[in-house]
């Protein structure tokens, strides 16, 4: 959501800090495109105020994979990072 909401949804990093005193629970809830469908920022949600944020992306999933394997945040792999704000 935050690729095709050009960052206006976040989406945050998982953290727990435990309370021995009271009971926690909690729930997970996945969704993961079609590995061929391109994940991109909706034209709609950019302009010269807000520009783009995100190459478009296929198989979000491998990306994650391999970023949670080099201990790396997937989002910032496909932020543009150098100001270009292109396709």
């Amino acid at each position: 959501m935050q690729i095709m909401s050009n960052g206006i949804f976040k989406s945050p990093l998982h953290r727990v800090i435990t309370n021995t005193e009271k009971l926690r629970m909690s729930l997970a809830m996945l969704y993961e495109p079609d590995p061929e469908k391109e994940i991109e920022p909706v034209e709609g949600l950019i302009d010269e105020t807000r520009p783009r944020l995100y190459r478009n992306v296929k198989n979000y999933r491998i990306i994650n994979y391999k970023c949670y394997q080099q201990g790396k945040i997937p989002l910032e792999t496909v932020e543009f990072g150098d100001g270009s704000h292109q396709k």
